[in-house]
């Protein structure tokens, strides 16, 4: 029996106690029923809920930023950071890892075509969704992100409500999951 976790002055009770055929391995209100095994119980909880979704948003604008941050927490995802500049971006993705990024066209340093390339060329996020969200959605724009690695392209002046309902679907399915809506 190991005592290395109990503090200095219980170890006799404790050892007392465990050692006591009637309280040993029973329930205090009755000898009829085990004690519950409050560890498995929460172990087992944690193990059956997916984690939250991790989200990154690479955005120069400060009002989409928070507005997109909003529509992260009430879908129940994370924001775990953000950045107008393709750069430090980039150096953050590989850092945190992130399960979804939101990815604007035209940042304050550098672009987003920048942001997508490097994790292209770098394999830096491979697991991730890569959705762009901009206001420059031209065909071009499309394709160019497309054979970038983007999974997903919105404009953000016709397509904000469809951006929103990816976060929420793919929030909802939680980590690790691929939507079947990329």
């Amino acid at each position: 029996m190991s005592v290395a976790l109990i503090p200095h002055g219980l170890p006799v009770a404790y050892i007392s106690f465990m050692r006591n055929p009637a309280t040993s391995g029973a329930s205090l209100k009755g000898r009829d029923r085990a004690a519950p095994n409050w560890r498995s119980t929460i172990d087992e909880r944690a193990w059956n809920e997916p984690e939250p979704l991790r989200v990154y948003i690479v955005e120069d604008s400060s009002i989409a930023r928070e507005l997109l941050a909003d529509e992260i927490e009430r879908a129940g995802a994370h924001l775990i950071g953000s950045s107008a500049d393709a750069g430090a971006a980039i150096g953050d993705v590989f850092a945190l890892q992130p399960d979804l990024i939101l990815i604007d066209i035209r940042l304050a340093s550098g672009s987003g075509f920048d942001v997508l390339k490097a994790l292209q060329i770098h394999s830096l996020a491979p697991a991730a969704i890569k959705v762009v969200l901009t206001n420059y959605a031209d065909l071009e724009y499309r394709n160019r992100s497309a054979r970038l690695g983007a999974d997903r392209f919105f404009d953000k002046s016709f397509e904000t409500a469809q951006a929103h309902e990816l976060i929420d679907t793919v929030a909802a399915e939680g980590r690790g999951r691929r939507s079947p809506l990329l």
